[in-house]
């Protein structure tokens, strides 16, 4: 659909058009009569200034060359054919014909005289006999009539379109509030669910910004209901999961050998659903945060990756994958902490996956450039393509080592967060390691000026 701008540069050029058609029809026809009439007003008026004047002269040749040199010079002679007689005398002709002809000629009507249909207009004085008459082409009333129009219709054109040309400029300045309302709307983010303000948008779109609120209210209730359901869902089947793997673990001294595979894939299937359980929750957790209206904090990097890579190596331990942190004693950061442990624990967490058995990972906090510190995790396995590394941010992909006990959520998740959080996620080609090389990097904190004293 198009733009309302659109719409109405359309419908007012339509406007115009259907406007100036009927109008320019109008012009014509008023100034080709108005002109015709003032026309012939204005030959019949010489005719009598042209009688008046020869009624007062001798009947001899040198009437016309008098004339010629006193008559108004505004009036060519050249364009009309005049014709001067005095009872039944011809004292004067413009054209070159034969007297008895254009003694002939009758005071008012139409005549084919000379090259063409004229129009005749004629005076007659009674006391000298003296008599004048004045012939116009047919046609010259009519083109000077349209050329003059023409001239009209020029300028109310100009005028129209210089309406227009301003009308356009007041449409487009009347709808800015429009534009900077849509633009309101269009620059949030699509957790941004915060209703909009209702007293500063134009009193016309009031009842547009409160239905939009309207919306936007209940679509958080829809995604409040939705993220509690899942979070109490989660919740809940911890319990009966720790119960399962506290009754299988129970059962190992008592199977016999060639029970003890089932044994093994029970666990790892309990693992894998605790994991996912997990993985959902960081989901609903991640989601109830407006980062819009939860600007970033300063934290120690170190402090939080040391947190998470003691969290994991329980789950390292148990595929002999040794878990290294290195790094300098502190590294400040702007994060958001919830989110960033989201992160770190999704992106180590699949490393030690992916890691070869026995194998190792490698977790690195250091400086990344002036203004940026980078956090890079790299492991001994296989690694990923560009192309793989790709698709893996992807949900329930599962790429790389066959038969691992993911779900395919983990990257995506981190893609989701680091989205949010405007930290930049990069494959690098592989390290010492060899294997996946991934890094993040965050915004250093500024320098913390706070003194302390002592006493």
């Amino acid at each position: 659909m198009p733009s309302i701008h659109a719409h109405l540069r359309r419908r007012l050029a339509w406007l115009i058009a259907a406007a100036w058609v009927p109008a320019f029809l109008l012009i014509v026809g008023a100034v080709a009569l108005e002109y015709k009439e003032s026309f012939h007003s204005r030959t019949a008026h010489t005719a009598q200034l042209m009688l008046a004047f020869a009624a007062t002269q001798p009947a001899s040749p040198a009437v016309m060359p008098i004339f010629q040199e006193q008559h108004d010079p505004d009036f060519e002679l050249d364009d009309y054919l005049v014709v001067i007689s005095r009872n039944g005398q011809l004292l004067y002709a413009s054209e070159a014909l034969p007297p008895e002809r254009l003694l002939a000629l009758p005071m008012d009507g139409k005549a084919d005289v000379g090259d063409g249909l004229r129009i005749l207009h004629g005076f007659e004085d009674e006391r000298t006999g003296t008599r004048v008459v004045i012939g116009i082409d047919a046609w010259e009333p009519l083109w000077s009539s349209l050329q003059v129009a023409g001239v009209v219709a020029g300028y109310v054109l100009c005028a129209t379109v210089l309406g227009g040309a301003a009308l356009t400029l007041g449409i487009r300045s009347g709808l800015a509030p429009l534009d900077a309302f849509a633009d309101q709307v269009g620059n949030r983010s699509e957790e941004n669910l915060a209703p909009l303000d209702e007293v500063e948008v134009p009193s016309e779109l009031r009842v547009v910004a409160h239905a939009l609120n309207d919306l936007m209210a209940r679509l958080r209730l829809v995604l409040d209901r939705e993220r509690d359901f899942v979070s109490n869902a989660a919740h809940e089947l911890r319990t009966p999961l720790t119960a399962i793997r506290a009754q299988v673990e129970a059962l190992d001294d008592d199977l016999p050998e060639h029970a003890r595979p089932r044994f093994s894939k029970i666990l790892e299937a309990v693992d894998r659903a605790g994991r996912l359980i997990t993985q959902l929750l960081d989901v609903t957790r991640s989601q109830s945060l407006d980062l819009a209206q939860r600007p970033g904090s300063r934290i120690d990097l170190v402090e939080l990756a040391q947190s998470v890579v003691a969290e994991l190596v329980p789950a390292a331990n148990r595929r002999e994958v040794e878990i290294t942190l290195e790094s300098s004693r502190s590294a400040a950061v702007i994060a958001h902490p919830e989110l960033l442990a989201i992160v770190l624990r999704n992106v180590v967490e699949n490393a030690v996956k992916y890691a070869a058995s026995p194998g190792r990972v490698t977790v690195t906090v250091a400086a990344d450039g002036p203004a940026g510190t980078g956090l890079v995790v790299e492991d001994d396995g296989a690694g990923l393509s560009v192309d793989a590394f790709e698709r893996a941010f992807e949900r329930f992909q599962r790429l790389g080592r066959s038969g691992g006990d993911g779900v395919g959520l983990g990257l995506s998740i981190v893609a989701e967060l680091c989205r949010r959080m405007h930290v930049p996620v990069e494959r690098l080609e592989p390290g010492v390691l060899g294997g996946l090389h991934v890094r993040m990097r965050l915004p250093s904190a500024p320098p913390d000026h706070r003194t302390t004293s002592y006493g």
